[in-house]
């Protein structure tokens, strides 16, 4: 008999193949036999899965670490982990806007009263509907700079290179995305007022987490985590601005040519003359 997934041959008495370690298969895929696999990956306290979950609370250093020093099976690997917090994300963003529009079509009309005219509004809406629409690819984007900026914030310490920074924030992004995620089910199930309490605490939450992280890492007090995170704040402010001016200088571009940018203008020159 050879292995299914590599064609390696195998001894009857095999268990697991010698060459690639994937479990042999004897029976025919039953109801039971695939619900006992998927209890034993997903549903068993010893999984890798809350075993990851558990430790990133409790020991995200030796999480983090032990992927860095290239142990992958004790614990989830780095990008299983940021897939099933993409997946989770959608999930929950599904949920928001097919039974809970209401939710999001009054915290955007809060947002909207800081808007001026019409069309300043509908781009608004246009906008944070794409943050909605495309946040997990955001995100995975915002990860190299986020590593840059730890790497700067963490100069004088050379544990980590910048490649081990970008796996350290994957770890703790799909960490706080699976926390929070969970969070907004739980209020929106139980009270659903309380959703624009987690949307505003979960920027400060998030910082709060990775503050935590980094301490544990790097061993750091108190005293010092407090100053390296207001310094990555700091610096975290300097590319924002910079990344704004970029973008903001982009749409304007785009606005120009597709016309909305006049539209926005007689829409400020009419309401100026009321």
């Amino acid at each position: 008999m050879n292995c299914k997934n590599c064609t390696y041959q195998l001894k009857t008495e095999n268990k697991f193949c010698p060459n690639c370690g994937a479990k042999v298969i004897h029976d025919r895929l039953t109801l039971k036999n695939l619900w006992s696999e998927f209890s034993q990956r997903f549903l068993n306290y010893d999984n890798t899965f809350f075993k990851t979950v558990r430790h990133m609370f409790t020991q995200p250093e030796v999480v983090i670490d032990s992927f860095i020093s290239g142990t992958r099976k004790k614990y989830l690997n780095v990008f299983n982990y940021f897939a099933i917090s993409i997946t989770i994300t959608g999930f929950f963003t599904f949920i928001f806007f097919k039974f809970f529009p209401d939710i999001f079509k009054n915290a955007m009309d809060v947002l909207n009263t800081s808007q001026q005219s019409e069309a300043q509004k509908e781009m608004f809406s246009k906008v944070m509907s794409a943050i909605f629409d495309y946040q997990s690819l955001m995100y995975f984007m915002l990860i190299p700079l986020l590593a840059l900026i730890s790497k700067i914030v963490f100069y004088n310490y050379k544990k980590y290179n910048y490649t081990e920074h970008a796996v350290i924030y994957l770890y703790a992004y799909s960490h706080t995305v699976v926390l929070i995620n969970v969070l907004y089910l739980i209020f929106i199930i139980i009270y659903h007022p309380f959703l624009n309490y987690i949307t505003a605490l979960s920027i400060p939450l998030s910082v709060l987490y990775v503050a935590y992280v980094l301490k544990r890492l790097y061993k750091l007090s108190f005293k010092k985590i407090f100053l390296k995170t207001l310094l990555f704040i700091v610096v975290g402010l300097v590319f924002y601005i910079g990344i704004s001016l970029v973008l903001g200088a982009i749409m304007l571009i785009f606005m120009i040519f597709d016309g909305s940018f006049m539209e926005m203008v007689h829409e400020q020159q009419r309401l100026k003359g009321k």
